[in-house]
């Protein structure tokens, strides 16, 4: 519950602990262009825009994983697992349009009005959610906070853009951002188990949530911090625009798409579905669950950390495999050790498992990039919606299977999702890299 309860403070401690040390060094602005920059250094440096953006990917990972750790809940209140695979399929629908709209919306209107009015939407919504009187509501509520947030991370990193001119900064940035994001799922289950102290409804955490999302919208009212910020352009200069069918055309392009919906299916089935599993199936009370759901979002963030501020010298193709070769042994050992060894069996193949996925999306990214520089944007687009396809057909697939065969069995269909990625994996090495591509950092 202290967890839950700390997250409203830190938009407001950490900008002002920044700032604080930013303001001596604003005659170096954000130039810095040998050395690499210093952790402390570069911490400082971070403007307050950028903290809030940061602090908005916390909030939404933690409510990215509420509902993962509420599952048992839930599924008494509905009729059948069916219907819990259909509202995370509504949920992930509302993504892929909030990503397609949120861009087109970013080019043409301001950031503070956007920020404010998909914020205010999202409070809405999850108030929605949580006196939704029937199944239709809720599925109301959780497509519209869906596609609010989306929106707002579209949002979001246009702000990052706008005011990180460094590459290096920029960069670094945003890989704050996404480990901001994994460590909300990594808070959410311990405050879900804080806040069933006081309540076993599955509905508390999400009132509970109300609070962080609501400075979200004091934190980005000050009008100040957005008067240099100006509509993102949506031209890419470097080459002529192409369309989505034309980049999918590319086998590079086309393998890492298909690479992005299995990974965005055992990413978000395994939050989905692994507290479920875990109680049914490993025999963990919901509790220990929970906790074993922690490891999994531990192992990301290590493997984001390592990706964001550690020197690596393999090169991207092979970090994928590698990586996905301890995602391979992660999930075999939750299926095949299901129920023995206790909480440190399911603890580790969780780590490994989310070790093994918690970079996959960069490095697809990157990997794309690389082979087409001028078409990055509609690159990213398509990973996003590939992710959120995989993450709809995690919901309908594990739910409708865990109604025929139960769950064990349907969790169990994650295991050949790993082997389809490693043969996706496998066909994106033999792909000839770039000449211009070198060792990753």
């Amino acid at each position: 519950m202290c967890l839950a309860g700390c997250l409203p403070l830190l938009p407001l401690l950490i900008p002002i602990f920044a700032n604080g040390r930013a303001c001596r060094r604003a005659s170096r602005g954000f130039a810095c262009v040998n050395p690499p920059v210093k952790l402390k250094d570069f911490i400082a440096r971070i403007p307050y825009l950028a903290w809030v953006v940061i602090y908005t990917a916390l909030c939404a990972g933690v409510f990215a994983a509420i509902l993962g750790a509420v599952t048992p809940e839930l599924r008494e209140e509905l009729d059948n697992y069916q219907q819990l695979g259909v509202l995370m399929m509504v949920w992930s629908a509302g993504g892929v349009l909030g990503a397609l709209q949120g861009g087109r919306m970013a080019q043409r209107y301001a950031p503070r009005p956007l920020f404010l009015s998909y914020t205010a939407a999202a409070l809405l919504a999850i108030s929605l959610i949580v006196l939704s009187p029937n199944f239709g509501t809720l599925l109301a509520g959780f497509f519209l906070v869906a596609l609010c947030e989306t929106a707002l991370f579209t949002l979001a990193h246009s702000i990052l853009a706008n005011i990180s001119p460094q590459a290096e900064l920029r960069a670094r940035m945003l890989s704050m951002v996404d480990l901001a994001f994994s460590l909300g799922n990594l808070v959410a289950p311990m405050a879900v188990i804080g806040v069933q102290q006081f309540s076993t409804s599955w509905r508390m955490p999400y009132a509970v949530y109300l609070l962080p999302l609501l400075t979200v919208l004091v934190a980005f009212w000050p009008r100040r911090h957005f008067v240099n910020l100006a509509p993102i352009h949506h031209a890419e200069a470097g080459g002529p625009s192409m369309g989505y069918v034309q980049l999918l055309r590319r086998p590079v392009v086309f393998w890492a798409v298909l690479g992005g919906v299995l990974s965005g299916f055992l990413e978000w089935g395994q939050n989905f579905w692994y507290v479920s599993f875990g109680i049914n199936a490993q025999h963990l009370s919901p509790n220990a669950a929970r906790i074993g759901l922690e490891f999994f979002v531990a192992g990301m963030i290590a493997a984001r950390l390592w990706q964001a501020f550690w020197h690596s010298r393999w090169p991207l193709r092979q970090k994928l495999w590698r990586l996905n070769l301890l995602a391979l042994a992660g999930m075999a050992m939750n299926v095949a050790l299901a129920g023995q060894g206790g909480w440190v069996v399911a603890g580790l193949g969780n780590f490994l498992f989310g070790v093994g996925v918690g970079v996959v999306f960069p490095v697809l990214l990157a990997i794309m990039i690389d082979d087409m520089p001028a078409q990055a944007s509609k690159l990213s687009a398509l990973l996003m919606i590939g992710y959120s396809v995989g993450s709809q057909l995690a919901g309908v697939v594990v739910g409708s299977l865990s109604d025929l065969v139960g769950l064990h069995w349907a969790y169990a269909s994650m295991l050949l999702v790993v082997l389809a990625f490693t043969g996706v994996v496998w066909r994106i090495v033999g792909f000839a890299a770039p000449a211009q591509l070198q060792p990753q950092a």
